[in-house]
């Protein structure tokens, strides 16, 4: 990690991209976590396999940045859409985080939720919201200036690259009418279980921290089978964002 960068990545499928790209690896471990150090194009940079979901996420991130102390933490992955006129392949450069699942549900069933975070008692409710590192979005935009983004599959929509918020639970979305009110809450465009907790972590440590997603469902447009899996795009999750981050990664 001579340069160093971290990207934490939750699944192998999605890793696996990354490493296609690198012109060299080698596996490394950091304590229980598989990860391997790339070169991508000029860069040396360690690539962590965190595993899916908040905790998982969160306990890999405190972990390498204890062992590895980087100057910058990257995030790809698959995500599901928040909005009807998004498509799977496009691309979502994570203006900032979300935990959407910080909240208080009150008497008459109404959610608030954390926001930016508050006191109790002198202790401090941690920030729900964290915005990304400015100088690493201002990067992405710089890259994301004339970038192409591959075709989904059989598909003939043209993929696009937006900017904006990303919301993280350990929940799978599927209800229209969930996903209009996470929407219409947060601004937010697409859905993981990783980034914000990455972030707050990220936050803790005064690391620079940026996530990348690509759409892999839309939930307005065909309801997922999360009984098997059977439909889930496993060839295709992280692909795009691994291509977006290296070039991220050579441009830093």
């Amino acid at each position: 990690m001579a340069d160093g960068i971290v990207v934490l990545v939750a699944m192998n499928a999605e890793l696996i991209h990354l490493r296609r790209l690198a012109s060299s690896e080698t596996a490394v471990a950091i304590d229980r976590w598989d990860g391997y150090d790339l070169s991508i194009g000029s860069r040396q940079i360690t690539a962590v396999h965190a595993g899916i979901g908040m905790l998982n996420a969160a306990a890999a991130t405190e972990r390498t940045i204890a062992v590895l102390s980087p100057r910058i933490v990257l995030n790809y992955g698959c995500a599901g859409a928040h909005h009807r006129e998004i498509n799977p392949g496009d691309l979502v450069i994570g203006e900032r985080t979300v935990n959407g699942t910080s909240l208080n549900v009150l008497r008459d069933s109404s959610e608030a939720h954390n926001g930016r975070g508050y006191g109790v008692s002198g202790d401090v409710i941690f920030p729900a919201v964290i915005d990304a590192d400015p100088n690493l979005i201002a990067v992405a935009q710089k890259v994301a200036r004339g970038y192409r983004i591959e075709h989904w599959p059989d598909s003939a929509v043209e993929p696009r690259l937006r900017l904006g918020p990303v919301l993280s639970s350990d929940i799978w979305t599927q209800a229209l009418e969930r996903l209009d009110v996470l929407h219409d809450r947060h601004g937010s465009l697409a859905e993981d279980m990783e980034a914000a907790a990455i972030a707050h972590v990220c936050l803790l440590h005064d690391v620079p921290f940026l996530t990348i997603k690509d759409i892999s469902n839309n939930e307005y447009h065909r309801a997922s089978d999360l009984s098997e899996f059977s439909d889930f795009p496993t060839a295709e999750i992280g692909k795009r964002a691994a291509s977006f981050v290296r070039s991220l990664i050579e441009s830093i």
